[in-house]
């Protein structure tokens, strides 16, 4: 199921990434990742060739030199100031649009309204104070190049437009998917004419506001129009023309790319670059403009550099918000452009087989997570999440940093992200629902402790069923139905309650679970759901534990009335079969087998013996740590085969020494009952029953006397029981 919801959101992802109404969207968020590996790769060192430099009209130059606009003669002064410090090239981000006004011409309207005469002098003067002449002379010589703009929506057409420099391989100018401009306003003609060359200046942002592309073609009636800074790279590597490169897409023809003589600029279909913003403000050398216009001091570094005119004042409103910095100056924009055509190996750009790529990766991505996240656990599923991210980030980012290839990665993250969420909800939820069917199915049975760590290791539990070897217990009052006679009901609940409720606390501090209360009898078993390699001795010392505790409730046992309680405990270690068994309408978590009802029938033995606990053999032999004593060789209702039968006395790091003698007298006695000296063995078993008066000293007397004190010749030493 978690597959089919996997496979649909990746079916949605791919939909989403050619969806019109979320195209925004993605590009919105894309574009914040592209604003990450940007900030992560700035600042970068400037190439040495050629040297850019922005001539700055800052707040500086304005208090100096007054406010803007000013006079064409300041700006054709400041031109000639570049050009005596051997400037290669002069790129002026400043329109040049209208006409300033010559003062003479003011004079003589004044003149003429009040009915004076004009100075014939003043026609003399008149010419040297036009500073449209004066600026258009001065550049006529000078190797500058003019920025004008163009309007989207504006259909005004000021000016007049030069022949571009843009060489198309189509004829169909106007089925291209560059940018189509609806007017301009160039600057005048005569500034025009005398320039080296035009571009224009349009820098739009993207639908957040921030500068990131750059148009550096667009197209207006039939023809290509290069930009303000690829003209300039033009006329700097001294090319007659720009080549656009276009391909054919169904009925359009998309730009793929432009080469200026041997540099291939990479651009989207547009005909836009990512702009490689080089690192924030300042980057590139600053000369504020009234420092070169009234120092007579040369600028060395402006030699054979070219210089981009332009304003980084407030006032001015040519501050644009960018990735690297909010309020970043237009001229700088247009130095990093500039920068980027003649440097075209550091555009970032998107290959042709973009989207074949996102694809495959999308579908890689989902097969992955698909085959390896159903292994893993919420933490190592969040764990393998992130470097899942960090990954597809930095493999992106080098991709970008390094080939300067632009694939993008949002859908990619949010796949990832979408997965790995998807699954670790899925996995809490199914962990919270296994720690509930573990605690209905375990919560009354086992220790709390147990209980967590079937919940952190759900996968230890087969409640399916299975074989494994592991030791059960049983425990039932001695003659219960005679002890609870004059007992009213109430009472013998509360007695039951008192008296199994310790029990249960002993059998869970050792590790045990229970399996069903009968009655006053206690069934519970070692060794499941947990695997438990200490199970056998973990279930002689409960049962030890049970009877002290037992004799210490004495006191207890008679303030209601009972004089004397006693338990036999029988406990058995084999093979049992464990699993949650029972019908559709009601099941438990138990234990059957062979090995399970000879548990049973070893603490049915207990009253016969006189003793509190009886183990078997296999039992015996897994607690090296505790004390037995042997006590017959058996074969039980309903078994074949025998068994030896001991009896648990106490651990060894607890025997006295008066308790040892005893053992040992015990030993030595049964020593003789088995090798068939039945002489020396009655006398020491009365010599034992004398000292102890218990049953079973008197069980082997009678036993020995049965058989008038010789054994049979048949005699195997096994007594079978014919009852339960």
């Amino acid at each position: 199921m978690i597959s089919s919801i996997l496979l649909t959101l990746l079916a949605s992802l791919l939909f989403l990434n050619k969806s019109q109404t979320s195209i925004e969207i993605i590009q919105r968020v894309e574009a914040i990742s592209y604003d990450i590996r940007l900030k992560l790769s700035t600042p970068i060192k400037i190439t040495e060739m050629p040297p850019i430099i922005i001539i700055d009209i800052d707040e500086a130059s304005l208090r100096q030199d007054g406010r803007w606009p000013w006079s064409r003669k300041k700006l054709a002064q400041l031109i000639e100031k570049l050009a005596l410090n051997d400037t290669a090239l002069i790129m002026l981000d400043v329109v040049q649009s209208e006409n300033e006004i010559n003062p003479i011409l003011k004079i003589k309207n004044a003149l003429s309204k009040i009915n004076k005469a004009v100075p014939t002098w003043f026609n003399q003067i008149e010419q040297e104070l036009d500073a449209d002449a004066y600026f258009a002379k001065t550049i006529k010589d000078k190797e500058l190049v003019l920025g004008f703009p163009f309007h989207s929506k504006l259909t005004t057409q000021t000016g007049k437009l030069h022949q571009s420099s843009i060489e198309s391989d189509t004829n169909n100018i106007d089925i291209l998917a560059t940018i189509n401009m609806q007017g301009y306003t160039t600057n005048l003609e005569k500034f025009s004419i005398n320039s080296a060359g035009s571009g224009f200046i349009n820098i739009t942002s993207d639908s957040d506001g921030v500068v990131r592309h750059a148009p550096v073609v667009l197209r207006f009636n039939n023809a290509v129009y290069p930009s303000l800074a690829l003209e300039t790279a033009r006329l700097y590597l001294l090319e007659d023309k720009i080549k656009l490169h276009t391909a054919s897409i169904g009925n359009i023809r998309t730009v793929t790319h432009l080469s200026l003589g041997k540099l291939i600029i990479p651009t989207d279909a547009e005909g836009r670059i990512l702009i490689p913003y080089l690192g924030k403000q300042n980057h590139f050398p600053y000369i504020s403009a009234s420092q070169l216009l009234h120092s007579n001091k040369p600028f060395p570094e402006l030699e054979n550099a070219i210089a981009i005119i332009g304003t980084s004042a407030i006032a001015l409103a040519d501050l644009r918000s960018t990735p690297v910095q909010s309020d970043f100056p237009g001229v700088e924009i247009q130095a990093n452009i500039l920068n980027a055509i003649l440097h075209p190996e550091s555009i970032a750009y998107n290959p042709d087989w973009t989207d074949g790529a996102t694809i495959v990766s999308l579908v890689f991505l989902c097969l992955v997570m698909i085959l390896i996240y159903p292994l893993l656990e919420p933490v190592s599923l969040v764990i393998s999440g992130s470097s899942l991210l960090l990954l597809m980030f930095s493999f992106n980012y080098w991709l970008w940093a390094n080939l300067h290839i632009n694939l993008p990665i949002i859908i990619s993250l949010l796949l990832i992200m979408s997965v790995s969420g998807i699954y670790v909800i899925y996995h809490l939820l199914k962990e919270n629902k296994d720690r509930r069917r573990i605690h209905d199915m375990f919560g009354q049975y086992v220790p709390l402790e147990h209980i967590d760590k079937l919940i952190d290791n759900p996968k230890e539990i087969s409640t399916d069923g299975e074989k494994r070897e592991m030791t059960v217990l049983f425990s039932d009052i001695r003659d219960f139905t005679s002890l609870s006679e004059p007992l009213s009901t109430r009472e013998l609940k509360s007695f039951l309650n008192q008296y199994l409720t310790p029990i249960t606390k002993i059998i869970f501090d050792n590790k045990g679970t229970i399996d069903k209360y009968v009655g006053d009898t206690v069934m519970a078993f070692w060794g499941a759901p947990l695997r438990n390699p200490q199970h056998a001795k973990q279930a002689v010392i409960a049962a030890l534990e049970i009877q002290y505790k037992i004799t210490k409730m004495q006191k207890d046992f008679k303030r209601i009335g009972l004089n004397q309680v006693a338990a036999g405990i029988g406990i058995h270690t084999g093979e049992m079969n464990v699993g949650d068994m029972g019908s559709d309408y009601r099941r438990a978590y138990t234990v059957l087998g062979d090995a399970v009802n000879l548990g049973s029938r070893l603490e049915s033995l207990t009253k016969y013996y006189g003793v509190k606990i009886l183990v078997s053999e296999n039992t015996k032999e897994q607690c090296p740590e505790i004390i037995f004593r042997y006590i017959d060789f058996v074969r039980v209702k309903g078994k074949q085969d025998a068994i030896k039968i001991y009896e648990a006395m106490f651990l060894k790091s607890e025997i006295t020494e008066l308790q040892q003698k005893q053992l040992e007298l015990h030993e030595l006695s049964f020593k003789y009952y088995l090798s068939g000296d039945w002489t020396e063995a009655s006398r020491l078993f009365k010599k034992l029953l004398d000292k102890n008066k218990q049953t079973i000293y008197q069980l082997y007397l009678d036993r020995i006397d049965y058989f008038s004190g010789i054994p049979p010749k048949d005699w195997d030493s096994i007594y079978t029981h014919t009852s339960k």
